[in-house]
């Protein structure tokens, strides 16, 4: 696998769209990040005309596009002699074909329910929901860092993609406090993926959640992008269908041990 330029990542694209929802991540992250960024990173495997397979990395999230003809074992060479790795995403088959060469790395391995928009059903809030600012950095970052069900939020990648809006968050707030949130990310120009999504514990059972997500996704609706989201909980599954998501498949996560 080879490093290619910043000027050669949209010729990925149509690659990509072959299976756009599975690939919004890096479709997404192309769209919206400079050529001449210092936080991503792609790695080739095949041609720009012909890829067998695509390895994104994002801060210190890797994110995979595979084919079966895809080097495995070079790919997870490169997430390897990245110390600042944290997770890995992509297709069911393309983890459980990096996992063994990786499970030294390995925390905690993932299966994640893949789901998109298809019948919205947006609730009305009866909660004031707003887009959050740079002003709400830090409460916001020690809101997600409290919540038990989520894993580390990696402070350098929240605030560069809260400063310059790549990552949309809504909250809502009582007596000042944030109870609620939810985020955008990977917006691409018709889709974009709804991440982040969290109560707090004595907030639970209002339809909060609900509404933070309703708010977010009738803004992007409005735009054209089809909302889309990863869950691992039926129960909040439930919830999403709802609100009019379906699930489409499957991704795996690797969550790799803190060096």
């Amino acid at each position: 696998m080879k490093k290619i330029e910043g000027s050669e990542w949209k010729r990925l694209l149509p690659f990509l769209y072959r299976n756009k929802e599975f690939n919004m991540f890096i479709i997404g992250d192309i769209e919206n990040t400079s050529s001449d960024s210092k936080h991503m990173e792609i790695f080739l495997d095949g041609d720009l005309d012909n890829p067998k397979g695509v390895l994104l990395r994002y801060y210190k999230f890797f994110i995979l596009a595979d084919s079966s003809r895809m080097d495995f074992r070079e790919a997870a060479g490169i997430i390897k002699r990245d110390a600042r790795a944290m997770m890995l995403t992509g297709s069911v088959y393309g983890i459980d074909k990096m996992a063994p060469y990786l499970s030294e790395m390995c925390e905690e391995e993932d299966a994640l329910r893949f789901a998109v928009m298809k019948k919205p059903n947006l609730v009305e809030s009866v909660f004031e929901v707003r887009r959050a600012t740079m002003k709400d950095a830090t409460k916001l970052l020690e809101f997600l860092c409290s919540v038990e069900e989520f894993h580390a939020t990696e402070e350098e990648s929240f605030m560069a993609t809260l400063r310059d809006g790549s990552t949309r968050r809504y909250i809502i707030e009582d007596r000042s406090e944030i109870v609620a949130t939810a985020a955008s990310t990977s917006e691409s120009c018709d889709m974009a993926m709804i991440i982040a999504v969290a109560t707090r514990k004595d907030h639970r059972g209002r339809g909060l959640a609900s509404a933070v997500v309703s708010r977010l996704c009738g803004d992007l609706l409005a735009e054209g992008k089809t909302p889309c989201l990863l869950y691992d909980n039926p129960d909040t599954g439930r919830i999403y269908n709802r609100l009019g998501f379906r699930e489409i498949g499957e991704l795996k996560a690797l969550r790799f041990k803190k060096p």
